[in-house]
């Protein structure tokens, strides 16, 4: 007989005063509540209870026992309900990578109001543009977007990211509007260190190859460089969208524009997800969804 088997039908018999009550609320039959205690007292080589047809009294030794018993039996339930308070209350580190003007200007507001929800976590984020292996690099969270190339790792998407090709008005009265795809290579096409847009063709997204003679990775420089009239810019809407409402952008092709490329929260497959992860995660989501937030 293991060596705590039996603590809890003998507990509970004690505290239900018979053994048919106990066994209604152990959910078992009495034949084996009757088995379990029989077991117990011939392990420990002691009789705990006496018993007749109408009562169960405790022995001098069952009393003593039950005691202990009772008191390692609150124990473990305080343990357990300690773990689960733990589960629902995120606690500890999380380790998250990030990148772009997006992650600078939404998910570091949206990850310090998740720690002032709960402020026994210690959060490090890091804005990098570089694309991390975040197992490897011991990361919790990464924020990345469009197309997902690692399957090993489980992703949900927390927000839109719509794609817009925009120019200055200058840019376009001195050179023209494009009026189809193909017009773009005539265009001066400010880009990063990528030789191809994202265009959504046939709601099928496509690599379309661009040239021009400004490159960076950064979307605030390609930005300005579109305000000052260098060329035709590719950027996600939250670089553009107030640009093109004052006017001083205007959108180019605007049947290829609007299309979801999509920002991830993207973390380690792991089937027991720490509570602090998934709950991150699930704040993220429905941070997004808020009116307030584009």
């Amino acid at each position: 007989m293991p060596r705590y088997d039996g603590l809890e039908t003998f507990v509970e018999v004690v505290n239900s005063g018979s053994f048919s009550t106990a066994a209604d609320k152990l959910n078992v039959s009495k034949s084996h509540v009757s088995k379990q205690i029989a077991r117990l007292e011939d392990r420990l080589g002691a009789r705990l209870l006496n018993r007749t047809t109408r009562t169960v009294k405790l022995t001098d030794v069952g009393s003593g026992y039950y005691s202990r018993c009772a008191q390692i039996l609150a124990d473990l339930e305080e343990a357990e309900m300690a773990i689960n308070n733990l589960q629902q209350t995120p606690r500890g580190s999380l380790k998250i990578t990030a990148a772009g003007t997006f992650a600078e200007k939404y998910i570091g507001p949206a990850v310090a109001d998740f720690l002032a929800k709960y402020p026994e976590l210690s959060i490090e984020i890091n804005f990098t543009s570089r694309t991390l292996d975040i197992v490897e690099e011991g990361y919790d969270l990464a924020i990345r977007f469009g197309r997902l190339q690692d399957s090993s790792l489980i992703a949900r998407k927390i927000a839109p990211r719509r794609l817009y090709m925009c120019a200055s008005p200058e840019y376009l009265k001195k050179y023209g509007t494009p009026e189809k795809l193909e017009d773009l290579k005539q265009h001066n096409c400010l880009r990063g260190f990528l030789s191809s847009w994202q265009i959504e063709v046939d709601k099928e997204i496509i690599n379309y190859k661009v040239s021009g003679n400004w490159r960076t990775n950064n979307g605030n420089t390609l930005l300005v460089a579109a305000e000052k009239g260098i060329g035709i810019v590719q950027l996600p809407h939250f670089y553009v969208q107030e640009k093109i409402a004052s006017g001083k952008l205007v959108e180019v092709l605007p049947e290829y524009n609007g299309f979801d490329t999509s920002t991830w929260a993207v973390y380690p497959h792991n089937r027991h997800l720490s509570t602090k992860v998934r709950m991150l995660v699930d704040f993220l989501i429905e941070y997004f969804q808020s009116d307030n937030v584009v």
